[in-house]
């Protein structure tokens, strides 16, 4: 009758190297999204349009004061509430 061993602590283990070599994937994953010939087209053939002068924005306190002006005194009350969105005329 063989007399049994406890396992070692090294051979308990799950990432011991001779169970390393079993659980290596071989399976080559597949291309996702096409090939990069195209990459950048849709940038590249939109005309270029140079950016115009904007007017600086206010800072600091001159900014509260647009908010605060733009919030409650230049206010339309539609239906008794007050609108949020500030370009209600888009889309």
């Amino acid at each position: 009758m063989p007399r049994l061993t406890r396992p070692t602590p090294l051979q308990r283990r799950s990432h011991h190297p001779a169970k390393l070599t079993e659980t290596r994937q071989t399976a080559i994953m597949g291309k996702v999204h096409g090939s990069l010939a195209r990459a950048g087209k849709v940038k590249a053939q939109t005309p270029k349009v140079e950016p115009q002068e904007k007017k600086k924005t206010p800072k600091g306190r001159a900014k509260k004061r647009l908010t605060y002006v733009r919030r409650f005194v230049n206010v339309t009350m539609t239906g008794g509430k007050r609108k949020m969105n500030p370009n209600p005329g888009a889309a």
